[in-house]
């Protein structure tokens, strides 16, 4: 992955940048530049270097807990590009927008831009590129690096005594939690899963799920 080097907010909360030419602007970046790309910062690879899981059942009598783990470790990701020059009732703002850039002298505490005024896209026809920019620069690089709780599992043998009156093998209750929580990730991705992340397309992370399971042996 390699990114655009973000240099700060100017004065007025416009993220500035180094060209290809190697000048500080805020919107002059050629996008479609192949030949000198020297400028880009090289951020890491986009697949996880180690990859992996780890579970463990405690057993008690007739109770079995078992708890599985995955993680991941020595990627990078691009954060969702959310900034832009304009923004519409049907936006979608982030908490990040809570810092962002509202008075003089912020930009000495924050990397987060101003949400541009009318005036301000008036004077620049090209502010739009200095956002686009902005989302695809050094400071939208998150870590990748996660460690997620897969699943637990709570499962009862109903004991054997119990179950010879009714003819029955073997009985047992099971609750079991999938995708629960992320243990750790970067702070920078701000709630943004490190294992689903737009690349071009749609992608949606799995959804919290509860099964309920009797299983009966006759």
């Amino acid at each position: 992955l390699f990114s655009i080097p973000f240099l700060g907010l100017n004065d007025a909360g416009i993220p500035l940048f180094r060209n290809e030419k190697g000048e500080v602007t805020t919107d002059d970046i050629n996008f479609q530049e192949r030949n000198h790309t020297g400028f880009l910062k090289y951020e890491g690879p986009t697949d996880p270097k180690y990859v992996g899981s780890l579970g463990n059942v405690f057993s008690y009598k007739g109770l079995h807990l078992n708890v599985f783990l995955t993680y991941s470790f020595g990627n990078v990701v691009r954060l969702d590009d959310v900034f832009k020059s304009k923004y519409d009732d049907l936006s979608s703002m982030t908490k990040e927008f809570r810092n962002r850039w509202t008075h003089a002298g912020d930009e000495k505490r924050t990397d987060v831009p101003v949400i541009a005024s009318r005036w301000q896209n008036t004077q620049d026809e090209n502010l739009k590129y200095a956002y686009n920019a902005y989302n695809y620069s050094d400071v939208r690089v998150a870590k990748g690096d996660f460690i997620r709780m897969k699943e637990i599992a709570l499962t009862y043998d109903f004991p054997k005594p119990w179950l010879n009156p009714m003819g029955v093998n073997n009985l047992s209750l099971k609750l079991q939690a999938t995708n629960l929580f992320l243990i750790y990730s970067d702070k920078k991705l701000n709630g943004q899963d490190p294992e689903f992340f737009n690349a071009g397309g749609v992608a949606v992370p799995m959804a919290r799920q509860f099964t309920l399971t009797l299983r009966l042996g006759l």
